[in-house]
């Protein structure tokens, strides 16, 4: 099952080049018709098709004080460039007032990004809201204070738990290193009542650039979804625990299904040893 966020972070990455873009493109054509009158047609029925977009996507919105301040902000690039448009068509150029309008609509949509602020208000950029963005730093401020800052958990927070990366909204924790090119660790969410979403291991891979097959994410033992296990490498023979040894090289092939709950130390030569429980679901 894909994550639902994780499809959310790669829309908004989309529609974030698709708007930056569309600027671009927009300060090219009126920049064009500053010279020439050839654009203009294009121009208007490009702000002519934003603003019935904008308008339709408002309206989808509950009416009120909301609605309002959205269409206004999605509809301001669309109308403001076609009024530039118009007004170089009838004033015909280049002239330096021209040229600054030009440069003054494309700075204010790049910097200003006002249809990603309207989405932001009326909610449908959840990632981006102030509840999300706080949560988020309260994560990584309790993270720091735990003493959590290992270098690949920074590495982690920068590549992989970015928007639209292959954990977002996750922190790597934990970590300790299990052999000469071996570790383990645990990705735990940034968000409370959310899971780990599913990681994808060629990604995963492909980042760290380490085999897949030495790549591991698995449930911790005892724990909810909201934490995984991450192992990366061969692990030393005397190193790492029989509960994770038995999790991530005798039950996958050996006995599937099981777990160990519980360790018994004897004597040498006398009966005992391991016992462990069966269960369907692991």
């Amino acid at each position: 099952m894909i994550p639902l966020a994780h499809i959310r972070g790669h829309i908004a990455v989309a529609r974030d080049r698709v708007g930056r873009l569309a600027t671009l493109a927009g300060a090219a054509a009126l920049t064009a018709g500053a010279f020439v009158p050839d654009p203009f047609p294009f121009t208007g029925l490009a702000a002519l098709g934003t603003a019935a977009y904008g308008a339709l996507w408002a309206w989808t919105l509950p009416p009120g004080r909301l609605r309002d301040t959205a269409a206004a902000l999605y509809l301001t690039p669309s109308i403001t460039m076609g009024v530039i448009a118009t007004v170089e068509r009838v004033i015909h150029g280049p002239t330096w007032w021209q040229l600054v309008a030009d440069a003054a609509w494309a700075a204010a949509v790049w910097w200003l990004r006002p249809a990603r602020t309207a989405r932001i208000l009326a909610g449908r950029e959840p990632h981006l809201t102030e509840e999300a963005i706080r949560a988020a730093r309260e994560a990584a401020a309790a993270a720091g204070q735990a003493g959590v800052q290992h270098p690949m958990s920074v590495w982690w927070a920068q590549r992989v738990a970015v928007e639209g990366g292959v954990a977002p909204g996750t922190a790597l924790v934990d970590v300790e290193q299990t052999g000469p090119k071996a570790l383990r660790a645990v990705i735990r969410t940034t968000v409370d009542g959310t899971p780990v979403p599913v990681i994808s291991i060629p990604h995963l891979s492909a980042l760290l650039r380490w085999p897949e097959e030495e790549i591991t994410v698995s449930p911790v033992p005892g724990r909810g979804a909201d934490e995984r296990r991450l192992t990366v490498g061969q692990a030393a023979a005397d190193s790492g625990d029989l509960f994770e040894r038995w999790t991530q090289h005798i039950a996958p092939k050996g006995m599937p299904g099981t777990v160990i709950t519980s360790i018994r130390t004897v004597d040498v030569g006398s009966d005992g040893g391991i016992t462990f429980d069966k269960e369907g679901s692991r």
